[in-house]
């Protein structure tokens, strides 16, 4: 079956712009696609004006929301009601060459491990090219996910198009940074790759970007997020990461837990070299708040004892952490989370009682160094 490409166009502030959008997609050399048209506007005149775009080509297909959605919802939205193989956003004023769906379609028709096919940015009025060029071809998945953290990542992969099967499972929230977690994992789930002469002329900011915002208040009022979040924002967009990849995703679920932890561990600690924190203590009390459903801190209780018990069994410890260095990285990792500030229970208070009494009975140097470690899981 040939190729079909859903596009979704969220409509959430300014309509300007909205027409040229429009003539890219009409004006594509390929035409098996369709456009939704999500109308989040609060303005009866911008709605009228959506509404008469949507009228100008069969193929546009008009979502009304029944009330202010935000940015991400929206953005969920337009995937929801897809019904092609192939699928991207694309934002008001956005601008694409008539090549590009063709060209990126034919890229992930030819390559079956694409999750990713992505443009590069260009300036049409004077053809000017920015953005580097990434392609996450080598390794595993795991792999795939660290190249992705240490790429420059930009507005490119966002607005690139995704095989709909990778990212229809997904679960969207409204959260500031979600477009990391969301990319984490796609490339997860398969391989990126900047395809040749495939460009686009981006007008807006990315969903999520909000040190722009005027204020908190209306910043959080934009982007559909908690006001708490912008008070720390590249701190949220850590705590998706770890908490998606170590405890929450489906797609990660084929890693063995201590692995998952790791990997989870190493993105946020990405995130960390990359962008400043405002107070990183915060991290427990941002997870909580992000996922008010998901019993956080029971999950990271959980991993006290598991990886206290396992560090203090000769034959799990081997299993899981030989060399010793890898439980240093994980014990490291969680210190830094401010693992040790949860109040023990009755079961965790145990094992601390029976590591210590073990530490000192035994001379072995090597159960010591092991012992530390899971002691510093409750400092």
């Amino acid at each position: 079956m040939s190729s079909f490409v859903s596009i979704g166009i969220p409509v959430t502030e300014s309509v300007a712009g909205l027409s040229e959008t429009i003539d890219a997609v009409l004006g594509q050399t390929k035409d098996a696609f369709e456009i939704i048209l999500v109308d989040d506007t609060t303005v009866e005149e911008e709605g009228a004006v959506c509404r008469a775009e949507a009228e100008r080509d069969q193929r546009i297909i008009y979502v009304r929301t029944p009330g202010r959605f935000g940015l991400l919802s929206c953005h969920a939205e337009a995937l929801s009601r897809a019904k092609g193989n192939y699928f991207l956003w694309l934002g008001v004023g956005d601008r694409l060459a008539p090549e590009f769906l063709s060209r990126c379609a034919a890229r992930l028709d030819s390559r079956s491990d694409l999750a990713l096919a992505i443009g590069r940015q260009k300036t049409f009025d004077d053809d000017e090219v920015s953005g580097e060029i990434l392609n996450i071809d080598a390794g595993d998945p795991v792999r795939w996910v660290e190249t992705f953290l240490e790429g420059d990542i930009g507005l490119d992969l966002w607005y690139g198009m995704f095989r709909r099967a990778v990212i229809e499972t997904v679960s969207f929230r409204n959260a500031v940074g979600f477009e990391f977690a969301f990319l984490a994992e796609v490339a997860f789930s398969g391989k990126m790759e900047t395809v040749e002469g495939a460009f686009c002329e981006r007008a807006n900011a990315t969903p999520v970007e909000a040190e722009e915002a005027d204020s908190e208040t209306n910043g959080a009022d934009k982007l559909g997020v908690l006001q708490f979040q912008l008070q720390d924002p590249y701190l949220v967009l850590a705590v998706q990461l770890f908490c998606n990849i170590a405890f929450l995703s489906d797609t990660f679920q084929s890693l063995p837990r201590m692995e998952r932890l790791r990997l989870a561990l190493r993105a946020y600690g990405r995130v960390a070299e990359r962008y400043e924190f405002h107070d990183e203590a915060q991290f427990i009390s941002f997870a909580v708040r992000t996922y008010p459903e998901s019993r956080i801190t029971d999950k990271l209780h959980d991993l006290r004892p598991h990886i206290a018990q396992a560090l203090i069994s000769d034959k799990e410890s081997k299993t899981l952490f030989e060399p010793l260095s890898r439980a240093e990285e994980i014990i490291n990792g969680l210190t830094r989370l401010r693992i040790g500030s949860l109040p023990a229970t009755s079961v965790e208070r145990d094992i601390v009682r029976q590591v210590r009494e073990r530490f000192d009975r035994t001379k072995s140097a090597g159960f010591k160094n092991r012992a530390v470690l899971a002691l510093a899981l409750f400092a």
